[in-house]
């Protein structure tokens, strides 16, 4: 950590979800050391990028009235906010993803790539952190009828609920 804002090496990040904040809290002796608020709502998954900066999960209800849920990236010392996922370059069919109440974000240990599972509609996104452009799309799909049961063409598939798809240490790109 370390970088200003009062953030240091060692602090704990909390989200408070139903409270549409986050805070920092001192490790040794757990005292609030800063709440943080923004256009975030029932946000989750905060996870301490680098410095000042912070990447979360940000639901914005999820309801069809505050909007798609998006990945959000957060710097405290600035107390700026930049929209990762989606954003004007996001393909079409990925734009209205939502999660009313999971997801989840997993940072590449590169830290130049992040998955975002939309959990509800069964999707994984892999963007690039700088730009927020698509990697990769991952679909979670489950069979209503058994392969062996059913004759090719009449097999059924639903999306099913979808609940993290993380990086594993030293298996990835860029290592």
């Amino acid at each position: 950590a370390g970088g200003g804002a009062g953030v240091e090496a060692g602090d704990l990040v909390v989200s408070l979800r139903n409270l549409d904040a986050f805070g920092i809290l001192d490790r040794g002796g757990h005292r609030l050391k800063r709440l943080v608020r923004g256009t975030f709502f029932q946000q989750h998954g905060v996870t301490h990028l680098e410095g000042t900066k912070f990447l979360m999960f940000d639901n914005l209800g999820g309801d069809g009235v505050h909007g798609s849920s998006r990945l959000l990236l957060v710097d405290v010392a600035k107390g700026t906010e930049r929209t990762v996922f989606p954003n004007d370059t996001t393909p079409g069919h990925l734009q209205d993803l939502y999660s009313t109440t999971r997801g989840h974000v997993s940072v590449s240990p590169d830290r130049r790539r992040v998955f975002v599972t939309f959990s509800h509609q069964g999707k994984a996104v892999e963007v690039r952190l700088a730009d927020g452009a698509v990697l990769s799309v991952f679909t979670n799909l489950h069979h209503l009828s058994s392969p062996l049961e059913a004759p090719s063409g009449e097999r059924r598939a639903k999306v099913r609920l979808l609940h993290g798809v993380q990086y594993v240490a030293g298996h990835g790109v860029g290592e």
